[in-house]
């Protein structure tokens, strides 16, 4: 049905962009179910991009389903997953895991700032609206920048939100750009 709930082979993505090459790309951790993009996303971006399935293989089209599995999925997890997965690229050959960027869908732009303020803070951070830490303390610790996009009018993540988001990135000295 096309409301199911299934598990998927567990595989998770990693691409190169198709002009690859030995010339140290850069790699991309993209926090979303979304490896089927991260081909796309290696050739737009000239990077190695990996996509984590971060839900162990736990697929769904069925909202309250996804909905659970994101509100479910501890953070320590995700950093673990997060931590193999940049272990694995510092191990390859032509790959320079030291220039990092973290980004996220919804679910993964949330997962993404909390993984970079906790485990990389070198790392740079991308929040496609997700939900936003606003604790300039915790965004103190980053050392790159930050961009996060969200919608004028989304009802999940308010402007207020977003707003107390840039203050607190702005408080912490943080390079950032908030859309």
């Amino acid at each position: 049905s096309s409301a199911s709930t299934r598990r998927s082979s567990g595989r998770r993505a990693a691409s190169t962009p198709s002009h690859y090459s030995v010339t140290r790309p850069r790699l991309a951790v993209a926090i979303e179910p979304i490896t089927s993009q991260a081909r796309g996303l290696a050739d737009e971006l000239g990077c190695v991009c990996i996509a984590p399935d971060t839900f162990r293989g736990e697929l769904t089209t069925f909202i309250p389903k996804a909905i659970w599995l994101a509100l479910t999925t501890p953070q320590p997890r995700v950093n673990a997953d997060l931590d193999a997965w940049c272990t694995w690229a510092e191990r390859q050959e032509g790959i320079d895991a030291r220039n990092l960027a973290v980004m996220g869908f919804c679910y993964g732009g949330g997962k993404a700032i909390r993984y970079t303020t906790s485990a990389r803070q070198d790392a740079a951070t991308v929040v496609f609206y997700g939900s936003p830490l606003t604790d300039a303390a915790e965004l103190r610790k980053l050392q790159a920048p930050v961009l996060g996009v969200f919608g004028g009018a989304d009802l999940q993540i308010p402007p207020e939100l977003v707003r107390r988001f840039r203050e607190a990135l702005e408080g912490s000295g943080i390079a950032h750009e908030v859309t």
